[in-house]
């Protein structure tokens, strides 16, 4: 009992290096009018969060620092619009995907650390805002780090384009657009229409009309030359794209070492505090909710972790960046998506599945194929 209390008074100590709820207010610029009830509703969010904090701060076995920022005082419903994503690999195949599986599955031993860190594709983070469209950000982040590594030039490409144009039928991981849709999506529906340039269709974080704009506008003869065609995803040298074995550790892990980031799966829901250190703060049953890209993989003082890039802005977690405990093991942190509706499936797909990693990371990833262009 002494222990508790003690906890306790260490927690209530804690919160106090927080801000108090009208400073914060003041520096993320809210409009809350004090003595309303949006005000009081706000602060009552925002004081929770701080607790929150302060008991997660006060664990002597923690892996991670909690932490108050810019959505501290969102409800519940508005952080649900950041989480627009699923993992819903039977929502498309690709049939112009190459070396589907078995590319990652070989026997070479992996390096122990693995990061993309040094590409000018993440030395920025995008926000989604608003908007559901990880699953488009994540998928546009991918083919971005992808066409740099392979053709050795950084372009942005139109996540606007792919949240407006990809089609969802059968409303996989949402309605589509800002609603929510998936990265297999995203990937086939580059991989047959080709993608715009960001300055040619910004981000607007809403529906919009689509707009095809001019894929192959920044086209290189030499990529014309090796892939035959200037169409689609071709025009950016893209082959293909695969969905990696479901609840596996290696695949994922050997697509980083060897191919480039990946989009991955993950349940977000507990994410909002994270501020620094090894994200452990998901049990093993999750739903998976969201769309991120994994940027390496690494290790430090002999703890394991995966590298995520997020979209909700530089001002998030560790530069926009949280790093996931890593379970190098197979089967070694695995429970169930008990509510798959809520993010992770096309509509009439209820049935509980099975979802492995920290926030089920290795449940669905997604990798595109590219080819490397001689200069």
């Amino acid at each position: 009992m002494k222990s508790t209390v003690m906890f306790g008074i260490a927690a209530v100590a804690s919160a106090k290096e927080f801000p108090a709820f009208e400073s914060f207010i003041e520096l993320h610029a809210r409009s809350y009018q004090q003595g309303s009830a949006e005000f009081d509703q706000r602060k009552a969010l925002y004081q929770q969060r701080v607790t929150n904090a302060a008991i997660q701060n006060g664990s002597p076995n923690k892996m991670w620092t909690a932490g108050v920022n810019k959505l501290s005082d969102w409800s519940e419903v508005e952080l649900k619009t950041l989480r627009g994503w699923d993992g819903a690999s039977t929502a498309v195949s690709s049939s112009r995907s190459i070396a589907r599986h078995n590319t990652f599955l070989q026997t070479n031993e992996l390096p122990e650390e693995k990061m993309w860190d040094g590409l000018e594709t993440f030395s920025y983070t995008k926000n989604q805002a608003a908007c559901g469209s990880c699953w488009a950000v994540a998928s546009s982040t991918v083919l971005e780090a992808h066409n740099e590594i392979y053709n050795g030039k950084h372009r942005i490409f139109s996540t606007q384009q792919i949240v407006s144009c990809t089609p969802n039928p059968k409303h996989c991981g949402g309605d589509g657009g800002c609603k929510g849709a998936t990265a297999e999506l995203a990937m086939d529906w580059v991989m047959k229409n080709g993608i715009a340039d960001a300055t040619e269709i910004p981000y607007t974080g809403h529906d919009q009309t689509c707009t095809m704009g001019s894929p192959s506008a920044d086209m290189d003869h030499a990529l014309l030359d090796v892939t035959g065609a200037g169409t689609g995803g071709a025009s950016i040298g893209m082959t293909g794209w695969s969905t990696l074995p479901v609840n596996e550790y290696e695949p994922l892990a050997r697509a980083l070492a060897e191919t480039g980031p990946v989009a991955v799966s993950v349940a977000a829901d507990t994410w909002q505090p994270y501020d620094s250190g090894i994200f452990n703060g998901c049990g093993k049953d999750a739903v998976i909710d969201h769309a991120v890209v994994a940027l390496g993989y690494g290790v430090k003082d002999g703890k394991k972790f995966w590298v995520i890039q997020n979209s909700w802005g530089q001002d998030w977690g560790e530069e926009g960046r949280i790093r996931l405990e890593r379970h190098d093991e197979s089967g070694g942190y695995c429970g169930m998506n008990n509510d798959p509706q809520k993010g992770v499936a096309c509509q009439g797909e209820t049935a509980a599945v099975p979802v492995c990693g920290m926030c089920g990371v290795l449940f669905d990833s997604v990798v595109p194929h590219f080819v490397k262009v001689s200069k």
